[in-house]
């Protein structure tokens, strides 16, 4: 199977509207947020956001033999690395993320659970890995920032015959009863997150681009053609109110 032209026409608009504030905007963001990031999410989603994280680990670690070797990719302050060890403390977790400040972040959590997880500075679209190198890789809460397309190729290249990739993210909603007020309230909420925080400058001219680029993302049926698209199969997905949160666990096909 292969990317329909609908999604390659998405990737370019997306490119279009938002390759300027991801290469720009973005990394001073994060930047700014990493001691409040996980407060900050909790406000965007009403609290829900720790639960949903919770649920997706839950559905990880079913897939996970113990000792598997698993890259977190965009991992930030580690979340799902951190909760992926609780749930099994003989995963050999590898990240990787552009932010050395969030990097930074994570790596400080992780110590003060005495905890090792191996982290990396770099491009999540030039993954440092050989092919067929992990059992599992997980994205979180990162792709709206992110050409699709090109990470996802990436994680399918270094994820071993028979390996899962499992993402999480805010997705478009599929129903507009539920898309309309939520992206409205995602404006006020990180408006008054970056108010509540004393965000930077750069994070306060973000305000409408994150709302905008959840509005010109994928709604979950779309993301789970991209992963079939791409090569990815045995797709699994759950969501929250329609996409609020969504879910996809998916896997290389063995060879």
């Amino acid at each position: 199977m292969s990317l329909s032209e609908d999604i390659l026409r998405k990737e370019d608009l997306r490119s279009h509207l938002f390759g300027e504030t991801w290469r720009n905007l973005i990394p001073e963001v994060f930047r700014d947020v990493p001691t409040y990031y996980d407060r900050g999410n909790a406000v965007a989603s009403l609290g829900s956001c720790s639960w949903w994280s919770n649920t997706f680990a839950a559905a990880i670690h079913k897939h996970l033999p113990p000792g598997s070797k698993v890259l977190d990719v965009c991992s930030g302050t580690h979340d799902i690395p951190l909760r992926l060890l609780t749930l099994d403390p003989t995963l050999d977790i590898h990240t990787v993320d552009g932010s050395p400040h969030m990097t930074a972040e994570g790596q400080r959590r992780a110590r003060e659970r005495n905890l090792t997880i191996h982290a990396q500075v770099c491009d999540a679209h030039v993954l440092p890995f050989e092919d067929n190198s992990f059992d599992a890789v997980t994205l979180q809460f990162a792709s709206r920032h992110l050409e699709i397309v090109k990470v996802f190729r990436e994680i399918h290249r270094v994820l071993k015959p028979g390996g899962i990739f499992c993402h999480n993210d805010m997705l478009r909603p599929s129903s507009r009863v539920v898309e309309i007020p939520y992206l409205a309230f995602l404006r006020f909420s990180v408006w008054f997150t970056a108010l509540l925080f004393g965000s930077s400058a750069e994070s306060k001219k973000c305000v409408r681009y994150f709302a905008d680029a959840i509005h010109h993302f994928y709604q979950p049926r779309e993301l789970t053609e991209v992963l079939e698209g791409i090569g990815f199969t045995d797709v699994e997905n759950d969501s929250f109110l329609t996409g609020v949160m969504s879910y996809h666990i998916s896997r290389k096909p063995a060879a």
